[in-house]
């Protein structure tokens, strides 16, 4: 796989955004969704779409994050990762 996360994976985004993207949540705990890529078609695999995670609850869905400004959480439980990606999507 030449991406650097699969989807699933619990990630932390980055404290501080660069200017071009200052309107960006920033400082989070996400679960990748997939990158452009996957999405739709091409050869971008650095942007990736995420699920902002708050309080075990998945509270929103943000793309484009680049993946320098994401860290792989030690931690990773993808079947957690689904239910809660269900959950959201059944409560929208």
């Amino acid at each position: 796989m030449k991406q650097k996360f699969r989807q699933l994976t619990f990630v932390k985004v980055d404290d501080k955004m660069p200017e071009h993207m200052s309107h960006f949540d920033k400082g989070f705990i996400g679960i990748v969704e997939a990158t452009y890529s996957q999405l739709y078609g091409g050869n971008d695999i650095t942007s990736y779409s995420l699920y902002k995670v708050e309080d075990n609850k998945i509270i929103n869905n943000i793309s484009w994050y680049d993946e320098s400004q994401l860290t792989e959480l030690p931690k990773q439980d993808r079947l957690k990762a689904e239910e809660m990606i269900e959950a959201y999507n059944l409560d929208e």
